[in-house]
């Protein structure tokens, strides 16, 4: 099989292995120590090459022209965006894996590219070395690769975008005024109601995981949290202006039951239904 890495000695190569999806083709090389390992980047993949310890006479060419390093002196990374002719050469004085990981342009959201425009010659990321630890671990196992292929690459493409020059973290944004006010309005609508987070952010024209996010940055909590701390408001209400039955008013706020009630209602105020009533109600 034609292979985009390969090792120059056949006597210092352990295994070789190859694994592919639709869209993305991983090749894994183990070696003993002083191998001499070459690689080509196809175009116009995305290529993210790593090995696990630090080589020496590391020698990038791209576009025909010798590439200089970042100047990392753990770099163990290697990054080249679609469409770069590149090609690479290192040394190893050690065993040493070596993973290069292949991914089809298309599989890569367009709003991810600008990101992973630029290549990165020589860099290290601690996050990104436990994952190829855990991607190596599979793929010398005698197993076909599990499913998580491209969900892994996707990851590791992820942290060459926060290892890229420049990049700046998006900032989390809360829900628009309208979508809060939206959201509070259909959970106290009926506190009786156990009103799922997915109709709560239908009403916001949000996907749930976006509305949970937003939410969390505007309120400080998760919906969850907010309409148990909502109900337990309504409760103390009526704890404290009538002589309604504990199992009542937990019913009438939402609650499954007067247990249910009472655990929620401790925790969040640090004493028990009853115990608060006898404090604060009103009499006549």
């Amino acid at each position: 099989m034609d292979t985009n890495i390969r090792a120059l000695s056949g006597d210092a190569l352990v295994t070789a292995r190859v694994a592919c999806t639709g869209n993305v083709r991983v090749e894994f090389l183990r070696c003993r120590s002083d191998a001499i390992l070459q690689w080509r980047i196809p175009r116009p993949e995305f290529a993210l090459m790593w090995v696990r310890n630090k080589a020496s006479g590391t020698r990038i060419t791209m576009g025909g022209g010798e590439a200089t390093s970042n100047g990392d002196d753990a770099a163990n990374c290697w990054f080249f965006p679609e469409g770069i002719d590149a090609e690479g050469e290192l040394n190893t004085k050690s065993a040493n894996d070596c993973v290069g990981v292949f991914v089809d342009p298309s599989f890569v959201p367009a709003a991810v590219k600008p990101v992973l425009a630029q290549p990165i010659i020589g860099f290290s990321n601690h996050e990104l070395g436990r994952a190829f630890n855990q991607l190596t671990g599979e793929l010398s196992a005698p197993e076909p690769l599990p499913l998580f292929t491209e969900g892994w690459a996707m990851q590791a493409l992820a942290y060459v975008a926060r290892a890229a020059p420049g990049f700046q973290p998006r900032r989390l944004c809360g829900l628009a005024p309208w979508q809060l006010r939206r959201a509070k309005e259909t959970m106290r609508s009926d506190p009786s109601e156990n009103l799922s987070v997915v109709a709560i952010a239908k009403a916001c024209k949000l996907s749930t995981s976006h509305f949970t996010r937003a939410f969390k940055v505007s309120t400080g909590v998760p919906p969850h949290r907010w309409l148990l701390e909502m109900r337990v408001e309504s409760a103390r209400e009526l704890l404290g202006q009538s002589e309604a039955p504990l199992a009542e008013i937990a019913y009438t706020c939402g609650f499954a039951d007067q247990s249910h009630m009472s655990r929620v209602f401790s925790r969040v105020l640090g004493m028990s239904p009853g115990a608060w009533r006898r404090e604060h109600i009103v009499c006549p």
